[in-house]
C-alpha cells in the first residue's frame, strides 16, 4: 500500500471513530418526553442531577440543595416517580409524585409539576423551586420547625415526680402605659413576695429607656405559685402585663435545681454549633441532666416541614413561613432517678443555712443510690459544684490515706507522735490552729485531724498505695452519673508530694459525690458504686461507666480495715474536731472533718469538709472558702441530720 493510501485510511477510521462517538453521544439525550421525565425523576430521587436532560447541570443541582438543605438528617427523600405527562396550552409538563420520610418511616407525600421543552430532536427538563414542591415561590426553600410531642418527666425514688411541666407566668412592662412609680412598685412587690428574687429597679428603668417603640419589656417568668403570693401587690399596676405559658420546673423553687438541670428553646448559636441535628423551635436540655439526657427526656423529636420564599414586603419583612407537613410528635421517655425527696429537701434546706457557696451529696451505702444533690450559692444560681466540682479535700482524705496505713500494718492503737511542725524534703507541714498532741495513739492522731502525724507517717506507704485505697473506697473512676467527676489523686513518687497526699493537698482534687462514695463504702464495709440514673438510660445517653484513675484493679476493701476505720470516724464525733454532732438524735454519727487549703494567700483561704454517715445514710458536705471544718461544714452537716430525723 502507497504511502498515500495509508494516509487516507487513517483519516478514514478517524471519521468512523468521531461518527460512532457522536451517535452514542445523541443516544444518550432522551429523544421521547417520557424517557426525560423518566431520568429527571432517577436523577431527583438520587438528589444527584448528573444526566444530560438538564439545561444547565452545575445550576439545576444548586437549586436542588439550596431549597432541600434545610431536611438535614431528620427527613430523607424516599423515592420520586413519573405519574403523568401532560401537555395544555403549548406546555408539557411530567407530574412527578414525592415521597419524603423521617427517621421513624412516617412518610410525607405529595405531587409537583416538572416542566419539559423539546428542542430539535431531544426533550430537556427545566428545575425550578416549584418544580420541587408547588407551594414554593422562586427563590423559596423547605425550612424545618421543631414538633415536639411532652417532654418526659425526671422521676426520684418511688416514681415521685421531681421535674415536670407546669405553669408560668410572664411578666412585662409596656413603656408607653408605665406611670412614674410603677416600676419601683413592681420591683418592690416582686421581692417581698418571692425569696432569692433579685430585682435591680435602676436595671429595669434602663431597659425600659432603650425599648424600641412600644416593644414589650421583659421582667421575670414566675412559677404559678409564685405569682400567686405577688398577684395582689402587682396585678393592677399599669403597664404591667402578664402572660400564662408552660415550662419544665422542678417539683418546686430550687429542688436540685442544678443536678436535675434547665430547659429552654434552641438559640441561634445552640443550632449552629449542633450541625443541623437542632433546629428552630425545638425545646432543649440547657445543664444538668436535662441536657445529658435530652434525646431521652424530649423523644424521637417531630418535625414540621414549611415553604419558605426570600421575597420581603415593603416593609423589610420576610414572607411567612406556610406549613407543607407536619410530622406526628411522639412523647419522650421518663427518667428514672434515685433521688429521694424527703432526703433532697433536707439536703437542700442544710445547704442553704452556708453563708457561702455549700455542697451537700448524701448515699445510701447499702445500695449507692444517691438520695441527694443539693447546691447552694448566696449570689445566684448554683453550678452544679456537688458532682462537677473539684477541690483539695483536705483532711477529709485521712480517710483514704488512714486506709492505707492500717492495710500496711499500722494499728488505731499504735502511738503516732503529733509534733507542731513536721518537716519533710525540705518542706514545712503544720496543724491546724499549731495545735500539739504530743505522742498520742494513731486514732487520736485522726479523730483530732494531725497533719504532722499523717505526713510523717508516709513512708509507711507509697503514693500508690494510698491510690489504691482512694479507689477501694470508689473514689476514683467514672462515676455512673451524667458524667460526674469523681477524684483525682495522682501516685506520685515525690518525698513532699506524698506527704502532701497524706493530708488530702497537693495534687489530690475530689468532688462531693467521690467524698460521700468515700463515706458511704466505709459505712458499707465494700467499695460502693454511687448510682443516680437507673434503667437504660445510661446507655441512651452514651455515658461511659469505665475507667479509673490512679490505681488498676485495686485489692478489694477489707471489712477489719473499714470496720477500724469507722470506729475512727466515731471518735471524731465523740472526741475529736465534730464534738458539734454528738447531740444528733438517731443512730451515732460518724464523720470527718477537713480544712483544704487552696490559692497563694497567705495565709492561704479554705475550703470546709465534712464526711460522715448515721445508719444507712452517708454524706459528704462542701462549703468553698468556709474555713475549719468544724465551723462550716458541720453545722450543714447537723443541719442535714437534724432535717432528715
Amino acid at each position: 500500500m502507497s504511502k498515500k493510501s495509508r494516509v487516507w485510511l487513517a483519516v478514514a477510521l478517524v471519521l468512523v471513530l468521531l461518527a460512532g462517538a457522536g451517535v452514542f453521544a445523541l443516544f444518550r439525550l432522551p429523544m421521547t418526553k417520557s424517557s426525560a421525565a423518566e431520568a429527571a425523576a432517577d436523577d431527583l430521587a438520587e438528589e444527584q442531577l448528573s444526566s444530560d436532560i438538564w439545561h444547565e447541570k452545575d445550576l439545576a443541582q444548586g437549586l436542588f440543595d439550596r431549597v432541600t438543605k434545610a431536611l438535614g438528617t431528620r427527613v430523607d427523600l424516599r423515592s420520586i416517580t413519573v405519574d403523568d405527562i401532560t401537555e395544555a396550552d403549548g406546555r408539557t409538563v411530567a407530574t412527578l409524585d414525592w415521597t419524603w420520610a423521617n427517621n421513624d418511616g412516617e412518610s410525607w407525600e405529595y405531587s409537583s409539576q416538572l416542566p419539559l421543552e423539546k428542542n430539535g430532536l431531544f426533550w430537556w427538563a427545566d428545575l425550578t423551586e416549584k418544580a420541587i414542591h408547588p407551594k414554593l415561590g422562586k427563590g423559596g426553600r423547605f425550612e424545618l420547625r421543631a414538633n415536639q410531642g411532652k417532654r418526659g418527666n425526671i422521676l426520684g425514688a418511688d416514681d415521685a415526680v421531681l421535674m415536670e411541666e407546669g405553669k408560668v407566668v410572664d411578666i412585662g412592662v409596656h413603656p408607653s402605659r408605665l406611670e412614674p412609680d410603677t416600676i419601683g412598685r413592681l420591683v418592690r412587690g416582686l421581692g417581698d413576695g418571692v425569696d432569692s428574687l433579685d430585682l435591680d429597679a435602676d436595671d429595669l428603668e434602663k431597659s425600659v429607656d432603650d425599648a424600641e417603640g412600644n416593644q414589650l419589656v421583659p421582667v421575670v417568668t414566675l412559677r404559678e405559685d409564685d405569682y400567686k403570693s405577688v398577684k395582689d401587690a402587682i396585678h393592677d399596676l399599669p403597664g404591667v402585663l402578664f402572660t400564662e405559658d408552660t415550662q419544665t420546673l422542678t417539683r418546686s423553687r430550687g429542688f436540685a435545681q442544678a443536678t436535675l438541670g434547665s430547659v429552654g428553646q434552641a438559640s441561634a448559636e445552640d443550632i449552629e454549633k449542633s450541625q443541623a441535628t437542632i433546629i428552630p423551635g425545638e425545646i432543649i436540655g440547657r445543664t444538668g441532666l436535662q441536657k445529658t439526657f435530652n434525646n431521652r427526656l424530649s423523644g424521637p423529636g417531630g418535625v414540621e416541614v414549611f415553604a419558605k420564599g426570600d421575597a420581603s414586603d415593603d416593609r423589610g419583612r420576610t414572607t411567612k413561613l406556610t406549613s407543607l407537613h407536619a410530622f406526628n410528635a411522639e412523647d419522650g421517655e421518663d427518667l428514672e432517678t434515685t433521688l429521694d425527696v424527703r432526703i433532697q429537701e433536707a439536703a437542700d434546706k442544710a445547704a442553704a443555712t452556708g453563708k457561702k457557696p455549700a455542697a451537700v451529696v448524701a448515699i445510701r451505702p447499702s445500695d449507692g443510690h444517691v438520695l441527694a444533690v443539693a447546691n447552694y450559692d448566696p449570689e445566684g444560681a448554683a453550678w452544679d459544684r456537688a458532682l462537677s466540682g473539684q477541690y483539695a479535700p483536705g483532711s477529709v482524705f485521712k480517710i483514704a490515706s488512714g486506709l492505707a496505713l492500717l492495710e500496711s500494718g499500722v494499728r488505731p492503737d499504735d502511738d503516732i507522735d503529733c509534733p507542731k511542725t513536721a518537716n519533710i524534703g525540705g518542706k514545712s507541714f503544720k496543724n491546724a490552729e499549731d495545735e500539739v498532741l504530743g505522742t498520742v495513739s494513731f486514732a487520736d492522731d485522726f479523730a483530732h485531724s494531725c497533719n504532722t502525724a499523717f505526713v510523717s507517717s508516709g513512708d509507711k506507704v507509697t503514693g500508690e498505695e494510698v491510690a489504691d485505697a482512694a479507689a477501694q473506697l470508689g473514689m476514683l473512676g467514672d462515676a455512673p452519673a451524667i458524667r460526674a467527676k469523681m477524684a483525682s489523686v495522682p501516685a506520685d513518687d515525690d518525698e513532699v508530694t506524698h506527704a502532701a497526699q497524706m493530708i488530702g493537698q497537693g495534687k489530690v482534687q475530689a468532688s462531693p459525690l467521690s467524698v460521700a462514695t468515700m463515706a458511704a463504702s466505709v459505712r458499707a464495709g465494700e467499695t460502693v458504686d454511687p448510682q443516680l440514673v437507673l434503667g437504660n438510660a445510661l446507655d441512651d445517653a452514651g455515658v461511659d461507666e469505665s475507667g479509673a484513675e490512679g490505681a488498676d484493679d485495686p485489692p478489694a476493701l477489707e471489712g477489719q480495715a473499714a470496720k477500724e476505720i469507722s470506729e475512727m470516724m466515731r471518735a471524731v464525733v465523740t472526741d475529736g474536731t465534730a464534738t458539734a454532732l454528738k447531740d444528733v438524735p438517731g443512730d451515732p454519727v460518724h464523720g470527718k472533718t477537713g480544712t483544704a487549703e487552696y490559692g497563694n494567700d497567705s495565709p492561704p483561704r479554705t475550703h470546709s469538709w465534712f464526711a460522715g454517715f448515721q445508719g444507712d445514710l452517708a454524706v459528704a458536705v462542701l462549703v468553698e472558702d468556709g474555713g475549719f471544718g468544724a465551723e462550716a461544714a458541720v453545722p450543714v452537716a447537723h443541719e442535714f441530720f437534724d432535717n432528715v430525723n
